[in-house]
């Protein structure tokens, strides 16, 4: 079966392991496939995106097209440690056409033109919406290029970080992880010994302490080798 049949079930797969953890509670799971018939044709999609934006996708980001308009889940532990998790999904063709990141959420780095240039260029990947907790990942739009860059930004802290991941890897991990929250700085040039990023360091350590006992099905040794990177 190919990526683009499966990664829909995958998901649905992925809501049914936290479901069926007895250390967690889903307060919210969504998987809304799309009812119109043009968003469900790759080929459509990905050629009116090309025309609009000048971005022609390589066969990666191809092979994980889904074709559904909301893929959401919220979650959080129902003993310690404390954890929660969340994400939702946007269909591609919405991303990349209608979500541009709000100018309201640009902060103090609309006083960095480097930045802001960023911004500009970002399109909704993935979000918090249940919790608020202002961070979102995102694709960044260069005409004529193909596999776009993955960035998190993360408005409570100012921070905008490029994440060594592409689409198809930032949906990968992304069920891997179940959205837990600040996963992505995993796979961001940050260091864990900074100041700002004591709380990370440890929410993650025991997340992935304990991730292993919640989902024996998944490997975590190489997110584990990562966060060892960072501390």
């Amino acid at each position: 079966m190919a990526v683009q049949d499966d990664y829909l079930a995958r998901c649905g797969r992925a809501i049914d392991e936290l479901k069926s953890s007895d250390f967690v509670h889903v307060e919210k799971a969504e998987l809304r496939p799309t009812t119109l018939d043009v968003l469900r044709d790759p080929d459509w999609v990905f050629g009116d995106i090309a025309e609009r934006t000048g971005l022609t996708l390589a066969p990666g980001v191809r092979e994980y097209f889904f074709a559904a308009d909301r893929v959401q889940v919220f979650w959080y532990s129902m003993s310690e440690p404390d954890l929660r998790g969340e994400f939702c999904l946007n269909h591609l063709h919405w991303a990349l056409l209608r979500g541009e990141v709000p100018q309201d959420a640009f902060g103090t780095i609309s006083r960095d033109p480097v930045k802001m240039e960023v911004l500009g260029q970002l399109r909704f990947l993935d979000q918090e919406p249940m919790a608020g907790t202002a961070r979102l990942t995102a694709l960044r739009i260069t005409p004529g290029g193909d596999d776009p860059q993955v960035w998190l930004y993360d408005m409570n802290h100012e921070r905008l970080e490029l994440l060594d991941l592409d689409y198809a890897g930032y949906l990968e991990n992304l069920l891997i992880t179940k959205g837990v929250y600040q996963w992505q700085y995993l796979f961001a040039e940050v260091d864990f010994k900074e100041p700002e990023f004591h709380d990370t360091a440890r929410h993650l350590s025991e997340v992935l302490r304990v991730f292993p006992e919640m989902f024996p099905g998944h490997d975590y040794a190489p997110l584990q080798e990562r966060l060892e990177a960072r501390l």
